[in-house]
């Protein structure tokens, strides 16, 4: 207990000096990062009313940029765009390499529990549209598209000299897109494919920078 009332004399303390982040503060940041998914495929033959599913892990390394604003001292939102580009390997029947990319757009929600002139620490969660397309690269020219969710929860630690930071980013990641649809119309027919990315790691460096004065 005599540790708690500590934690919180600490808060109150750095919350009561020069804060980086305020009501009004308008920051910008810009950062690539890697994640990792453990997935689950789910195959499903709707002519036989079969259904296989397969386990394995992807990656991928990404770019993202996003802004927020603070509500409150201690509350913002944002708004985040992500491009991710995965990590595939050569298939050595056909000697071929497929392409897969995603673009997620989202909507974040930070909670500023400890924020003074140099240094912010964010608490937050994020939830979007996410859109992923499969490039086979075969002589069929075989594709796979698929739109559905992305969210993760994370720490995002802050530091700043002046208006101009750097930043670090850990989060759990999930993604799910529950219908696969080919090029091939007589595949969509028979067959039903989903993919579901369950919790996961991410990590992210970057930089931001802060507009606006406090109100």
């Amino acid at each position: 207990m005599k540790s708690f009332y500590s934690l919180l004399f600490f808060i109150f303390i750095f919350n009561a000096q020069a804060q980086s982040f305020y009501k009004g503060a308008l920051v910008i940041d810009a950062n690539a990062g890697i994640e990792i998914y453990n997935t689950k495929v789910t195959w499903t033959d709707i002519t036989n009313n079969k259904s296989e599913t397969d386990e394995d892990r992807a990656g991928n390394l990404n770019f993202h940029f996003g802004a927020e604003y603070g509500l409150h001292k201690n509350f913002g939102v944002g708004l985040r765009y992500k491009s991710n580009n995965y990590f595939v390997e050569k298939d050595t029947v056909n000697n071929t390499k497929g392409n897969v990319r995603s673009n997620d757009i989202i909507v974040q929600a930070n909670y500023h529990p400890v924020s003074t002139k140099y240094f912010d620490l964010i608490l937050g969660g994020d939830f979007g549209y996410s859109a992923i397309h499969y490039k086979f690269n075969d002589k069929e020219n075989t594709q796979l598209r698929g739109s559905g969710l992305f969210y993760s929860f994370y720490l995002n630690p802050r530091l700043y000299i002046g208006p101009f930071g750097f930043n670090m980013k850990v989060y759990a990641p999930f993604i799910s897109y529950p219908n696969l649809i080919s090029n091939d119309a007589d595949y969509n027919k028979n067959y039903d494919l989903k993919l579901k990315g369950t919790p996961g790691f991410g990590m992210s460096l970057g930089i931001q920078y802060r507009f606006l004065k406090a109100k």
